[in-house]
């Protein structure tokens, strides 16, 4: 009986131990999972070409907009440019983010 009580509580224990290490398996590498995942999807041919195709049209709408409206669409011009490397953007939107930017 005791050897038997014994038994159920060491399965009981050993559940738990296999559970408690794989979820500290998951919480150690989900992250990195994440990270990767991010790095994929921002290196994707979509991506960039909608990004790309994103900051052509919003260029569109500054060159379009009156005075009044290019002031309200700056912020948001100069905030969608910052969130895409520099280096990936083709000349002519460069050279409109770098004056937008007054440099």
């Amino acid at each position: 009986m005791k050897e038997s009580i014994l038994t159920v509580l060491g399965l009981l224990l050993a559940i738990f131990g296999i559970s408690y290490a794989g979820y500290q398996m998951h919480a150690f590498y989900a992250p990195r999972y994440a990270a990767v995942d991010n790095q994929v999807f921002h290196e994707s041919a979509q991506y960039n070409d909608g990004m790309i195709r994103d900051l052509e049209n919003l260029e569109m709408q500054y060159r379009d907009a009156d005075d009044a409206g290019k002031a309200a669409l700056k912020a948001t011009v100069l905030h969608r440019f910052s969130v895409y490397p520099e280096d990936r953007l083709p000349a002519n939107l460069r050279n409109f983010y770098t004056q937008l930017r007054g440099y």
